[in-house]
Formats: structure tokens, C-alpha cells, sequence
């Protein structure tokens, strides 16, 4: 006969039993889900990389085409001056072309007049015939009034044809410098057409990269937009992600005082808080302490508390740096550290040897800077100041 107390002993041990039992497959399917979540984060910043990448060739062609429409405007002034010169050089030509029409019209006035004075005298020969010239010779008093009278008709006739002769090379003289004009002027208006044709081209081409550069625009509108939702999407995995972790964790957080984070001898060289920065010598928020060995020694950096290490290597300022998830949320980091003792994914005890004390990042001497990171909260908290959580308060730590 199985007692009361025994069989409630039984009992108990069968439901612990069975929530173990139940318990494999549920932390199972936490693994795999995280496995998941993390395979699509990947995914998902790769995209975000892809979307990057894109938009920076998009801000280069962007660019480029900015500079074209650049060069295209100053061509564009370039012709219209070019455009202006010419027109002013046509109508200068043209100008002169009409002054050498009117010219070329009384060299023609003079020559016609001219030729019809000796059409008029050969008519007339022509009526009278040449006895008419022989009576005028003939009617000569003397051989000296004779040969007077010959010499004059002589010159009358060799006038006449001098005069036809000048006024012919007159006009064409005048003729080839109308022709030569109106070359020029034809040159000139031909140019003057190629500037127009070539401002229309680069019109065009103007228009053309105005439109690509709209269409450029508007994909860099949506490249910038994606990048934000991929970087939303990223942020909401990595999140879920914690919170995986944190309910896989075999830790359940930091319940107690933590461990002292470096081997003795040490001094607490900053507290947590405000402070003047060693760097520019302005106010700047201190989000942990920083503990200092005596004399620059190379102490070992301890885990302030059992956990898995997420993070080993360098981080920017912060130098060499290691970061332990507790569980519940909960991450100790390790900062400036010489040299690093664990990697990524390193389970370690309360206590262990992790790093060694240095002064890599922006440090002005060797120390460890330490602090705890509640990644549940809505903020990222370091030793907030007050007695209303004392697991946070420096003083309550170790």
C-alpha cells in the first residue's frame, strides 16, 4: 500500500518527467527557428548589401549625368554666342553686299551711258560714212589745222574706248567682290545652320538625359527605401533572434552580485556617468567604469558572471572587446583589452579568465572598461544612477 506523501512523490516525478520529456523537442524547435530566423537575417543583409551596392552605382551614374547636363549647358551658351557672331557677321555681309549692288548698278549706269554715247557716233558714221570724218578733214584750212582736226577725232575715239574699258573693269571688279560676298555670306549661313543643328542635337540629348535622370532619381528613391525596410526587417530578425536566444539560453541572467571583472591589484580610474572626455575635454556620458591595474600591468579580465560569448574582437573604439550574453537579455562587455583569450560562441564560468587588461581603441592608458547592456529594455542601460535597481548601481556589483 503506497502511502499519501509517496504517492504524491511519484506523481511530482512523473510531471518532471514528462515537462523534460516535452521540454527537448520544444528547445529543439527554438534552435531551428533561430537557425531559420538567422539564415533569413543573412539573407536579408545581403539584400540590403545588394540594394547599397546598387544605389551607389546609381549615385555615380546619377553623377555623371549631372556633370553631362553640365557640360551640355555650357556647349549650349558656347553655340548661342557662336549663333550670335555669326548672325552679326551676316548682316555685316549682307550690308556690304548691297552696297556692292548699288555699286555694280552705276558702274553699270555709267558703262551704258558710255556705250551709248559710242553707239551714237558709230550710228552716225554709219549715216554719213567715212566721207563725213574726210570732210572734216578735208575742211581743214591748213595741214597744221589737218592734222589738229585728225588728232582730235583720234582722241575722241580713244577716249570713248578708254572709258568702256575702265568702266567695264569697274564692274568687274565690282562683280567678283559681290561674288566673293555672297561666298562669304553663304559660308557664313552655313555655319550658322550647322550651330543651330548642332544646339538642336544637344537640345535632345539634353532632354534625353533629363528623363534618365528623373528615371535615375526615382530608382535611387526606391533603392534608399528599401534599404530602410531591409534595415526595419534586419533590425525586427535581430531582435526576434535575441529573444530566441534568450529563451534557449541555459543562463537565466544575472541574479546576484557580479564577479569582480580583473584580477587585483586595481582602481576604479572612471566612474559611470557624466564626465569630462580624456579626448576633447568636453561632457560626454560614461555608459560603464573603467577599473585600471597598478602600474600598467597586463591583469587577466574575469567573466563577471557564467555565459556564452557572442562577440570577441575588434570594436571600433572600444579596441579589443568581448561581449557575454547572461541570458534574460542580459550582456556584460569587456573593453580595450591587449589580448583576447575566448571566441564567438565560447561557454564560460563566473570567474574565468577571458582577456588580458590593455589599452587598444580610444584609451589613454591600459585599463578594462566594463558594462552591463539590458537589450530587453527599451534603452540600452549601463549602471543607471539610483537605489531603484541596485543590481546596476556600481556599488552593488561585486
Amino acid at each position: 500500500m503506497i502511502s499519501r506523501v509517496g504517492s504524491k512523490l511519484i506523481l511530482l516525478m512523473a510531471l518532471l518527467f514528462l515537462i523534460s520529456f516535452c521540454a527537448l523537442p520544444v528547445f529543439a524547435n527554438i534552435h531551428e527557428t533561430i537557425e531559420e530566423k538567422q539564415k533569413e537575417l543573412e539573407g536579408v543583409e545581403q539584400r540590403r548589401e545588394d540594394e547599397k551596392s546598387a544605389l551607389q552605382q546609381r549615385l555615380n551614374r546619377e553623377a555623371a549625368l549631372k556633370e553631362e547636363l553640365l557640360a551640355i549647358e555650357n556647349r549650349q551658351i558656347d553655340l548661342r554666342r557662336e549663333l550670335e557672331r555669326l548672325v552679326g557677321e551676316i548682316a555685316v555681309v549682307e550690308d556690304e553686299i548691297a552696297q556692292a549692288e548699288k555699286e555694280l548698278a552705276e558702274a553699270e549706269e555709267q558703262l551704258g551711258y558710255q556705250e551709248d554715247l559710242l553707239k551714237m557716233r558709230l550710228r552716225a558714221i554709219q549715216q554719213h560714212g567715212v566721207v563725213t570724218y574726210l570732210e572734216v578733214l578735208f575742211e581743214a584750212e591748213s595741214f597744221s589745222d589737218f592734222l589738229t582736226r585728225l588728232h582730235n577725232l583720234s582722241l575722241i575715239a580713244s577716249n570713248d574706248l578708254r572709258l568702256i574699258e575702265e568702266i567695264q573693269a569697274i564692274k568687274r571688279m565690282i562683280e567678283e567682290w559681290r561674288d566673293e560676298l555672297q561666298e562669304k555670306r553663304d559660308h557664313l549661313v552655313s555655319m550658322r545652320q550647322q550651330v543651330v543643328d548642332r544646339e538642336a542635337e544637344l537640345e535632345r540629348a539634353a532632354e534625353e538625359r533629363v528623363i534618365v535622370l528623373a528615371e535615375l532619381e526615382q530608382e535611387i528613391s526606391l533603392n534608399l527605401k528599401a534599404i530602410q525596410d531591409l534595415e526595419r526587417e534586419a533590425q525586427e530578425l535581430d531582435n526576434m533572434i535575441r529573444r530566441l536566444i534568450a529563451e534557449a539560453s541555459q543562463f537565466s541572467g544575472i541574479s546576484g552580485s557580479l564577479q569582480y571583472p580583473i584580477e587585483a591589484p586595481t582602481w576604479v580610474s572612471s566612474g559611470y556617468g557624466w564626465r569630462r572626455d580624456p579626448f576633447s575635454g568636453a561632457q560626454a556620458w560614461h555608459g560603464g567604469i573603467d577599473i585600471a591595474p597598478h602600474h600598467g600591468a597586463a591583469n587577466y579580465i574575469l567573466a563577471a558572471e557564467a555565459g556564452k560569448v557572442i562577440f570577441s574582437g575588434w570594436n571600433g573604439g572600444y579596441g579589443n572587446c568581448i561581449m557575454i550574453d547572461h541570458g534574460g537579455g542580459t550582456v556584460t562587455l569587456y573593453a580595450h583589452m591587449s589580448s583576447l583569450l575566448v571566441q564567438a560562441g565560447d561557454i564560460v564560468a563566473r570567474g574565468q579568465r577571458i582577456a588580458r587588461a590593455g589599452t587598444t581603441g580610444y584609451s589613454t592608458g591600459v585599463h578594462l572598461h566594463f558594462e552591463v547592456r539590458e537589450y530587453e529594455k527599451p534603452a540600452i542601460r549601463s549602471f543607471p544612477s539610483g537605489a531603484a535597481d541596485h543590481r546596476y548601481n556600481p556599488s552593488g556589483y561585486f
